[in-house]
């Protein structure tokens, strides 16, 4: 009598056999796609990384070129430029020591001082009365110095001054016009390589308070042209002439530089891996512009005269007035990450297929988690699953639209977009259900025994 043969070791022999057929079977032949063999020509990668370094030189161009061009334009922008250097404390005080100087020099404090004590000694006093009197002209004009300059900053520090400093540059926005075009106007003139603000205004503001206050020697007080200087620089005429250069095509330079990324991508071998390379490229040159920017403070700090303008004051005004070409730099780099990121998660190597198939579970895990807690999308969950790339597009292109529409997006605002448009997409990633899954149902749990 044989024995019956068991079913496990006839299986397991089964599987031993197709196991060494496996082996020893000579390994196909893999076929690379038509279009991958089309696109293996010696130029692709070189006229690739023309363009991307072309693009890369472009770019922060194009930034620089749309702050100039918004800055004369727009006087909004203008405005929202220069305001808070009313409250500046650093250009406060440069505006205070200037003005308080101009209202002192011209009334001529000291000397009307000395003058009124030689008179008074003159009137037979005696000599010891006469020898104080004298002693008491320098305290004195001190003093009304004093009080000058006490008038002043209350004057600058108020936000009568702000408003004062905000309706002034609205209603003069040919100002910063005179800064970038080296053209004069009836408030700002440049010379000596200079550009600097009347402060006529202001100072007849101060006149009428010091008159209000007793002190009446101010009435004489002719109209003062002060000049304050907000740039002064012996490169002035090359920053003038690359304002005009830039001025001329800064519609051109983003456009230029987008035509070039494009085409970078059109022509190489792959198209994935060369659009991660030119967003890299593109985050750089922002890196680099910068870095430039930094550079470029501290050679304008080095060249302004600090006689005319205060070092802390000039390094406010520079700040300011590249506040929006750090904006946009910022946010651009931001972009630029992000697209190199999403292009790279897409790519057929170890890393992002891990990163890909690690998240995959992590969903379905959690998927089937609701599941096992009675939560069942059903049909919605269907639609959810079958439109996953239209919902997609969609969610990227809306982002892409806010992001355009934005005036002006911070690199905060490009990271909180990007963070809500990943939450967004999520969401339907974990309500869909495919529909075979819901058509069989929830199946027996791990371990239980199936239908004898």
């Amino acid at each position: 009598m044989s024995e019956t043969p068991d079913p496990e070791v006839e299986r397991l022999r089964a599987e031993v056999e197709q196991l060494r057929v496996q082996v020893h079977a000579p390994e196909p032949t893999v076929e690379l796609p038509v279009e991958t063999r089309r696109r293996r020509g010696w130029w692709r990668p070189v006229v690739a990384t023309v363009l991307i370094l072309v693009m890369a030189i472009l770019a922060p161009l194009a930034v620089v070129a749309r702050w100039a061009h918004d800055t004369v334009s727009d006087t909004d922008r203008y405005v929202e430029i220069v305001a808070p250097l009313a409250s500046d404390p650093a250009v406060q005080q440069a505006v205070i020591d200037r003005i308080t100087t101009e209202i002192v020099t011209r009334l001529r404090i000291q000397a009307v001082t000395s003058d009124a004590v030689d008179a008074l000694a003159d009137r037979g006093l005696p000599p010891l009365a006469a020898q104080s009197l004298k002693a008491l002209a320098s305290p004195l004009s001190d003093a009304i110095e004093g009080f000058v300059e006490e008038q002043v900053t209350t004057l600058v520090e108020s936000d009568q001054f702000e408003q004062a400093w905000e309706t002034a540059n609205r209603e003069a926005h040919t100002q910063m016009v005179a800064v970038l075009t080296g053209k004069d106007t009836d408030t700002v003139q440049i010379s000596d390589n200079a550009v600097s603000v009347n402060l006529a205004t202001v100072i007849d503001a101060v006149k009428q308070r010091l008159v209000e206050r007793g002190f009446t020697l101010a009435e004489r007080l002719a109209p003062v042209p002060a000049q304050f200087p907000i740039f002064q620089s012996d490169d002035i005429t090359k920053a003038q002439s690359a304002f005009r250069l830039l001025d001329a095509v800064n519609t051109w330079l983003p456009i230029l530089a987008l035509l070039c990324l494009a085409g970078a991508v059109a022509v190489g071998r792959s198209r994935r891996r060369t659009l991660v390379a030119g967003a890299l490229a593109l985050a750089l040159s922002m890196l680099v512009l910068g870095a430039g920017m930094n550079v470029g403070r501290e050679v304008y700090l080095n060249a302004v005269p600090t006689d005319r303008l205060p070092a802390d004051a000039a390094a406010a005004i520079y700040d300011q007035l590249v506040y929006f070409i750090r904006i946009s730099l910022r946010a651009t780099l931001v972009v630029a990450l992000a697209v190199a990121f999403v292009a790279w998660l897409t790519g057929p190597e170890g890393a992002p297929v891990a990163l890909r198939r690690g998240t995959s579970r992590a969903i379905g895990a959690a998927r089937s988690g609701g599941e096992h807690v009675g939560l069942d999308t059903g049909r919605f969950g269907i639609a959810l699953w079958t439109y996953k790339t239209p919902i997609r597009v969609g969610v990227l292109g809306l982002a892409l639209v806010l992001y355009v529409m934005r005036d002006h997006p911070t690199g905060t605002f490009a990271l909180v977009l990007l963070v809500v448009a990943a939450v967004v997409l999520l969401v339907p990633e974990l309500l869909a259900r495919p529909p075979d899954a819901v058509e069989a149902g929830p199946g027996p749990a791990p371990g239980a025994p199936g239908p004898s």
